[in-house]
């Protein structure tokens, strides 16, 4: 009689740790993003509540394979570690994956294709010259292109359904017998915060909602 009640009582003990795991939910955006942690590295964006603004995240979480494209909403389990006894570098946080609750392809991939520039600062391109063109990818974050005489190369820098900015533009130096178009789109291209997708166009828009360069996807 006494072994059962002590069976009881250690089941009992053992249900009662398992009920005191801290569980939180955790929503992860589609693409990393720059940050700075012990040095530069790329970052999942992440919120425990799905009404929050993403912020970054620097841990990681066991158990857990991100595949960029998707957003997730987790069951993550939290452990806390003594701080005294972890490097100074170290998180006191222990991130451990108890289930996937959801994986959704992000519409933001609608982005990721060849875009060819029709409208700069609301005046259509001519046909006739060199367009300017960009290929984004939301895999490497990465852009590149020519503005219709030099090639082009940058990061994107943010991403969210509708805010985008890209970081400095790299490229070649030729110096075209028509600079206008090219001169037009790169100066344009500075002012990016946001962006539109309407069927197959991509219009950017400055901080002043005011749209500055239109694309057409590439057939």
């Amino acid at each position: 009689m006494k072994t059962n009640i002590y069976l009881i009582l250690t089941l009992v003990s053992l249900m009662s740790c398992k009920s005191a795991v801290n569980k939180k939910t955790l929503w992860i955006n589609s693409s990393k993003v720059d940050c700075v942690g012990v040095g530069p590295m790329k970052c999942l964006q992440v919120k425990f509540n799905a009404s929050e603004n993403w912020s970054n995240f620097y841990d990681a979480i066991e158990g857990f394979e991100y595949q960029p494209g998707f957003v997730y909403e987790l069951e993550v389990q939290v452990d806390t570690l003594d701080k005294a006894n972890l490097p100074a570098d170290k998180s006191i946080y222990v991130y451990k994956l108890l289930n996937v609750v959801s994986k959704k392809q992000d519409a933001k991939l609608r982005l990721n294709d060849i875009w060819v520039a029709t409208h700069i600062e609301n005046k259509e391109l001519s046909r006739v010259e060199p367009m300017p063109q960009i290929e984004l990818s939301l895999k490497t974050m990465q852009l590149m292109g020519t503005d219709g005489c030099n090639n082009i190369r940058g990061s994107i820098k943010t991403l969210t359904d509708d805010a985008i900015s890209f970081g400095p533009l790299l490229g070649t130096k030729k110096l075209c017998p028509n600079m206008t178009t090219p001169n037009a789109f790169n100066t344009a291209f500075e002012g990016v915060t946001s962006y539109k997708l309407d069927q197959l166009e991509l219009m950017f828009f400055d901080n002043a909602n005011k749209e500055v360069i239109r694309f057409k996807k590439v057939d």
